[in-house]
């Protein structure tokens, strides 16, 4: 989904996105889009057995602009208002949703995930509830687990939770 929203929003701006791990896209450095995915788990396989995925865009900065706790972070794929403009952004991020989805087992999203990651190479916090611990953001691997490096030297795969890629 990630992939599908960072390609709609370059294709229609003619700006460059980036993907912070593991379901924000941001242009300019700001968050546009947020994605949460739900999912089910077949007992007897272990396989997903469904999914539903939620993404919220901002298309437009709101007319007051963003609340000030907000906007050093926040932004909106377009600068200015026009009637089609929505539409053609959903329209644009289902069908490369669909294209996506339909080679699925191919994994034909993941050079476009990774080539937008905005944390690889970065130093980050990995965030866990109340606790943040510095790494440095080494790779994303073919499963979109971030491999992470700590301070002492312990290296660990991501598969879930938040990270900050804030200067530290």
């Amino acid at each position: 989904a990630a992939a599908a929203v960072s390609i709609a929003c370059e294709r229609l701006t003619n700006k460059n996105t980036q993907i912070k791990w593991v379901n924000d896209v941001l242009i300019e450095g700001k968050k546009v889009c947020g994605i949460l995915t739900e999912g089910g788990i077949d007992i007897k396989t272990g396989n997903f057995d469904w999914a539903v995925v939620g993404i919220g865009i901002n298309a437009y900065e709101p007319e007051n602009g963003f609340d000030d706790e907000i906007k050093d972070r926040a932004g909106a794929v377009f600068a200015d208002r026009a009637p089609e403009r929505r539409n053609r952004l959903v329209a644009e991020i289902i069908n490369r949703f669909w294209d996506f989805y339909k080679n699925l087992g191919n994994k034909t999203f993941f050079e476009t995930y990774k080539s937008r990651m905005s944390a690889i190479g970065h130093q980050i916090e990995v965030i866990r509830g109340e606790n943040k611990k510095t790494a440095c953001c080494l790779d994303l691997d073919s499963e979109c687990r971030l491999l992470v490096e700590y301070q002492n030297g312990e290296r660990e795969y991501l598969s879930s939770g938040e990270i900050s890629i804030r200067r530290i």
